[in-house]
C-alpha cells in the first residue's frame, strides 16, 4: 500500500507542478484582480447595461425574466441573463477546473490546463505539455478579447483543447472517459452560448475525424469507423441536450434575430432572407497576407488603438504642429497605425508566437504521424476563410453553401483554429525532437523546414518595400481635408506621409523582432540535435522565449491599466442629473438617448438600459423586425416622429450645447396602448415599411394583408371611440394586463413588440390572436365591453428545453458512475513509465502514458 501510494504520488507529480505553474502565471499576470480592482471591458459594460432590468426583475421575484423590456423597446430575456434554474449538471465542473480563480486568470488557466490535457493525450511529455499550455492560453488574441470584454468567446477557446483531446480518446479506443469528458466540455462550451467558437471547433473535430476515417478506411477497419463515429455522436448529444435550454432558445429566437434575416432584404445589404448577407457576413475580413500577423504581430501596424509617443512616430510629431480644426479631423484617438483589412475596430493581431510557429512550420517537414496532414489542411482552409471579402469567390461560395456559416460574422475570428492548431503542431514536433533517435535524419528534415521557414522571411522581406502602407482611413483623411481647402489638403497629406511611414517602421521593427527570436530558438535546437546541449536545457530555453514572446505581446493589450479600483469603476453607473429627473417618473414609458451619436444610440446603446427603459441597445442578436425599423425609420430623425410616437417615447435625452444634459419630453407619445379609429391593410413588409413614415399613428393601425382574415375592424361610427378607453394596469415583463371598456367594437395597438415565438394573449379567458402591427408592434381586435386583457410570454423553447436538459444531466450522471466503476475495474488509465521511443498507435491500450524523464 505504501509502495502504491509512493508510485501515485510520483506520477502525479508532474501534473501537480503543471497546475501550480499554470496558477503562479494566471495570478501573477492577472495581479490586480486580488488586489481589489476590477478589469474594465467595454463589452461587459454593455452587457451590465442590458441585463439590468433582468436583475432588477429578480429581485422582486426570485428568479429572471424570460422578455427583457431595457432595450429595443422589448426583446427576449434569455439571451441576456439567464434563469439559474436552467443551469445544467455538468456546468457545476466548472469551478473545479478553474479551482475557483478569480476573473481573469481562470480563464487562462482554463485554456492552460485543457491545452496539457490535451497533451496528455497526444502522450507530449509534462514538460512539453507546460510549454504548450502557456503558449495557447496566452496567445495574444486570448488577452485582447479578455481586455475588451469577450468572456464567453474566451471560455470557449479555453475549452476547445479539451473537446479535441476527448475526441482523441474515442478515436484511439479509450471509450469511456472519452465519451464522459466530451459530454463535459461539449456541456461547458455549449453553456457559453458563443456558437461562432462551437462551429469552428465542429471544423477541427471533422478534420480530426476524416483524418481518422482515411486511416480506418485504408486498413478495412469499417466496424469501428461506424462504432467511433456512433459514440462520438452519442456523446456529443448528450453534451448538448445538457445545455438544452440556452441551445433551444438560442435556435427558436435566432430565426427572429438579424442572424435569421430580414424580410426586406433586397441581396444587396448586410442581411439576406435567411441569414447574414455578404456586407454584413465578410465585415472584419482580412488582407490575403493579414494572417502572417500570426507570425509578425505588428506587419500592418498592430491596431486601432496602438498609440505612439512623439518621440517613435513621426505621425504624432505633425499632428502636434497642425492647427486645431485639422487636428479635429483626426480625431482624438490620434494617428491610426492599422492598415489591415479588418477596418476601423480591430483591437490587435492574433499573434501566435515566432518560436511556435517556428516549431510548427518545422514540423511539417519533420513530423509522420496520423495528425499531420489534417492539420494542414485545416489550417490552409481557415486561413482561407479569414480572407473573407478579399476572396470572395471561395467564400462566396462557402456562404451560401456551408450550413449555418451565414449565421456568423468576422471571418477574421476563425484565426482561432490555426492558433490552436499551431500550437499542437508545435508540442508534437518538440516531442519528436526531443525523443528523436535517429538525428541525422532529423536533421535533414528540420533544415528543409528551416529553408521554408527563410523563404517566408525572404518574401516579407520584399513586401516590406512594395507595400504602399496605404489604407481607406488616409484617403477618408483626405477626403474631408478637401473640403477644406487646398492648404488643409496639403497638411493632411504631409500628416498621411509620415504616418505611412511609422507603419513601414513597424513593419521593419516586428520582423526584426520575430526574425531574432526565430534564429534564437533554431540555434538551440540545432545545438540539442548535435548533442551539444542536453534535452531539459532546449526545453528551458525553448519554454522561457515562447512564453516570453507572447507576453510581451499581450502587455500591450491587456495590463494593469485595464483595471480599475472598484469604487471608480462603479462611477460608469452613475446616474445624472437628467436620469436621475427621469427616473422620478414612474410611469411605464420610454427613452430616446441622444447624448452619443445616433448610431451608438441605437445599436451600441446598452448603457441607457441601465437606467431607463431605451429604445436603442446593444446586442448581435436582436430582433430583426426592430433592426429593420432602425435601419429604415429611426436613423432617420427627426423624420420619423410617428415611429418615435408609437414606440411610446416619453423622454428624449440631448447633450446640451452649454454643457450638461437636456431633456425633452414628447407630449405627442401614445403611451403604452391606444385604440385607432382604423386599420390600413398593405400586401408586404416593404409596404408595411413605407407606410409608416407618413401615417397617424393615433387614428390608423397598419396591417399586413395576410392577417385580414384574423382582424374585426373597428367600428366607425362616429360616436364609437368617444368613451372607448384602454389602460395599462401592470406589465411585469413575462406577464401584461390590461383594462378595456367601450360600447362598439376596437382595435387596440400595444406599444409592444411583436414577438410570435411564445407571447399569447387572453381577452378574460378566452385566447386572441395577436396581429403584427405597424410592423414591429402587437395588435389585438377588442369586443364591445368591459375587459381584461393580459398578454403572457410562455415560449415552448425554454420550457421544453429544461426538462429535455434535466434528462440530459442525470444521463451525464449515470456516465460518470459506470466510467468510474469500468475504471476501477480494468485500470486501463493507470499512467506508467514507458520508454521514449515508445509511440502512441491506434491500437495501444493504455491512456495516456508518459514518456520516462528525458534524457541525452
Amino acid at each position: 500500500m505504501k509502495k502504491l501510494s509512493k508510485d501515485l504520488f510520483r506520477s502525479s507529480l508532474p501534473h501537480l507542478i503543471a497546475i501550480v505553474v499554470f496558477v503562479v502565471v494566471a495570478v501573477v499576470y492577472c495581479r490586480p484582480a486580488y488586489e481589489n480592482k476590477v478589469l474594465e471591458q467595454e463589452d461587459v459594460l454593455q452587457w451590465q447595461g442590458m441585463a439590468h432590468n433582468s436583475f432588477k426583475y429578480k429581485e422582486t421575484h426570485g428568479h429572471f425574466p424570460l422578455w427583457s423590456n431595457g432595450m429595443f423597446s422589448g426583446m427576449p430575456a434569455y439571451q441576456i441573463a439567464m434563469d439559474s434554474q436552467s443551469v445544467s449538471i455538468p456546468n457545476l465542473f466548472y469551478s473545479l477546473l478553474t479551482l475557483y480563480l478569480k476573473k481573469p486568470a481562470s480563464f487562462f488557466f482554463l485554456a492552460c490546463i485543457c491545452f496539457y490535457f490535451l497533451c496528455g493525450v497526444l502522450r507530449v511529455h509534462p514538460s512539453i505539455g507546460i510549454i504548450g499550455g502557456l503558449a495557447y492560453a496566452y496567445a495574444t488574441y486570448n488577452a485582447v478579447i479578455v481586455a475588451v470584454g469577450h468572456d464567453t468567446k474566451m471560455q470557449s477557446i479555453a475549452l476547445l483543447p479539451g473537446i479535441i483531446g476527448s475526441l482523441i480518446l474515442i478515436c484511439e479506443r479509450k471509450y469511456w472517459l472519452g465519451i464522459v469528458l466530451t459530454s463535459l466540455f461539449t456541456a461547458l462550451m455549449v453553456s457559453f452560448n458563443h456558437m461562432q467558437i462551437v462551429y469552428y471547433t465542429m471544423i477541427i473535430a471533422g478534420g480530426l475525424f476524416l483524418g481518422y476515417a482515411i486511416s480506418w478506411i485504408r486498413h478495412r477497419e469499417y466496424r469501428r469507423l461506424v462504432r467511433t463515429l456512433a459514440l462520438v455522436m452519442g456523446a456529443t448529444l448528450i453534451g448538448i441536450l445538457s445545455n438544452a435550454v440556452n441551445l433551444f432558445t438560442t435556435f427558436d429566437s435566432s430565426q427572429e434575430t438579424i442572424r435569421g434575416g430580414s424580410e426586406l432584404a433586397d441581396g444587396k445589404g448586410n442581411y439576406t432572407h435567411d441569414g447574414l448577407g455578404e456586407q454584413a457576413a465578410f465585415d472584419f475580413s482580412m488582407y490575403k497576407l493579414e494572417p502572417f500577423v500570426m507570425f509578425i504581430p505588428d506587419i500592418y501596424g498592430g491596431s486601432t488603438d496602438l498609440q505612439l509617443p512623439p518621440d517613435r512616430s513621426r505621425a504624432a510629431r505633425v499632428l502636434q504642429k497642425l492647427p486645431p480644426r485639422l487636428a479635429a479631423q483626426i480625431g482624438e484617438s490620434g494617428p491610426r497605425y492599422y492598415w489591415g483589412g479588418v477596418g476601423e475596430l480591430f483591437s490587435g493581431p492574433p499573434y501566435v508566437g515566432a518560436i511556435i510557429i517556428l516549431l510548427a512550420l518545422a514540423g511539417f517537414f519533420i513530423l509522420d504521424n496520423k495528425h499531420k496532414w489534417w492539420i494542414l489542411a485545416v489550417c490552409i482552409a481557415t486561413i482561407v476563410m479569414s480572407w473573407g471579402g478579399y476572396f470572395p469567390a471561395f467564400n462566396r461560395f462557402l456562404l451560401r453553401y456551408l450550413p449555418m456559416y451565414n449565421k456568423f460574422r468576422a471571418p477574421s475570428m476563425i484565426l482561432v483554429v490555426p492558433t490552436f492548431l499551431f500550437c499542437m503542431m508545435a508540442v508534437l514536433t518538440l516531442q519528436e525532437i526531443v525523443q528523436a533517435e535517429n538525428r541525422p535524419a532529423l536533421w535533414r528534415r528540420y533544415v528543409r523546414g528551416l529553408l521554408f521557414i527563410a523563404g517566408i522571411f525572404i518574401l516579407l522581406a520584399g513586401l516590406y518595400f512594395r507595400f504602399d502602407y496605404a489604407s481607406e482611413y488616409d484617403a477618408g483623411l483626405l477626403k474631408k481635408a478637401a473640403t477644406l481647402g487646398d492648404g488643409a489638403v496639403q497638411m493632411i497629406q504631409t500628416f498621411v506621409t509620415a504616418l505611412r511611414g511609422d507603419r513601414q517602421q513597424l513593419f521593419a521593427q516586428s520582423i526584426l523582432r520575430s526574425l531574432g527570436l526565430v534564429l534564437g530558438a533554431a540555434l538551440v535546437i540545432t545545438l540539442y540535435i548535435r548533442r551539444i546541449i542536453r534535452p531539459g536545457l532546449l526545453l528551458a530555453i525553448i519554454g522561457c522565449l515562447a512564453f516570453a514572446d507572447v507576453i510581451t505581446i499581450d502587455l500591450n493589450y491587456l495590463n494593469d491599466d485595464n483595471y480599475k479600483a472598484r469604487d471608480d469603476y462603479q462611477q460608469n453607473f452613475a446616474a445624472t442629473n437628467a436620469d436621475s429627473t427621469i427616473m422620478a417618473d414612474k410611469d411605464y414609458f420610454r427613452v430616446f438617448d441622444l447624448r452619443d451619436s445616433m448610431s451608438n444610440t441605437l445599436t451600441y446603446g446598452a448603457m441607457t438600459a441601465y437606467f431607463h427603459q431605451s429604445i436603442g441597445g446593444y446586442h448581435a442578436a436582436r430582433l430583426k423586425i426592430y433592426e429593420d425599423l432602425i435601419s429604415r425609420q429611426l436613423f432617420n430623425f427627426p423624420h420619423c416622429t410617428p415611429v418615435i410616437d408609437m414606440l411610446n417615447t416619453k423622454y428624449i435625452i440631448r447633450r446640451a450645447t452649454a454643457g450638461g444634459d437636456s431633456i425633452v419630453q414628447n407630449k405627442a407619445s401614445l403611451g403604452p396602448v391606444w385604440f385607432v379609429h382604423g386599420v390600413q391593410f398593405e400586401p408586404t413588409a416593404k409596404d408595411v415599411m413605407n407606410a409608416l413614415t407618413q401615417f397617424d399613428p393615433h387614428g390608423k393601425a397598419i396591417l399586413f394583408t395576410a392577417d385580414s382574415a384574423r382582424v374585426s375592424p373597428p367600428d366607425t361610427t362616429a360616436d364609437a371611440h368617444d368613451t372607448a378607453k384602454i389602460i395599462l394596469v401592470k406589465n411585469d415583463n413575462d406577464e401584461i394586463t390590461y383594462l378595456s371598456q367601450s360600447h362598439h367594437r376596437q382595435f387596440a395597438v400595444f406599444s409592444e413588440v411583436y414577438y410570435s415565438r411564445g407571447w399569447g394573449a387572453w381577452i378574460d379567458d378566452k385566447e386572441a390572436p395577436i396581429i403584427r402591427t405597424n410592423y414591429v408592434l402587437r395588435g389585438l381586435s377588442i369586443p364591445p365591453g368591459r375587459h381584461v386583457i393580459r398578454f403572457f410570454f410562455r415560449p415552448l423553447s425554454y420550457y421544453l428545453g429544461r426538462q429535455i436538459q434535466w434528462m440530459a444531466s442525470i444521463i451525464f450522471l449515470l456516465m460518470v458512475v459506470g466510467a468510474t466503476i469500468v475504471g476501477m475495474r480494468e485500470s486501463p488509465f493507470a499512467l506508467r513509465n514507458v520508454s521514449s521511443s515508445e509511440k502512441c498507435e491506434p491500437s495501444s491500450s493504455a491512456y495516456p502514458t508518459l514518456p520516462s524523464p528525458l534524457k541525452d
